[in-house]
């Protein structure tokens, strides 16, 4: 039972950070966001890369939280698991992109 709890608490975390990142209230730090190269370089790198990773940061963290809810659900971690490698998926195509996006900016 607490591997489905942790993921949806996981999922919450990440898709609050993806959320901020949207809305471009996600702070420039060392913890939470995409933080590469190029969308640690300025402030409106930041901003914009995580703007553009925001919806899919936000729905791997919803993926999980799915995920973990079918799992308590139907008693079956496979939903676990499902969830889990969605919200890599996504994250990491949020994160792509929005260091793309950073990159292409003229700071």
């Amino acid at each position: 039972m607490a591997g489905p709890i942790i993921v949806m608490v996981a999922g919450v975390l990440v898709a609050a950070a993806g959320l901020l990142g949207w809305l471009g209230k996600l702070p420039r730090n060392s913890v939470a966001g995409v933080r590469t190269a190029s969308t640690m370089r300025s402030e409106r790198a930041f901003t914009v890369g995580n703007r553009v990773a925001g919806p899919a940061v936000v729905a791997g963290g919803l993926a999980a939280v799915a995920g973990g809810v079918l799992a308590l659900v139907l008693d079956s971690l496979g939903w676990v698991l499902a969830g889990v490698a969605a919200m890599v998926v996504l994250v990491v195509a949020g994160g792509v992109a929005g260091s793309r996006a950073a990159a292409r900016l003229d700071d």
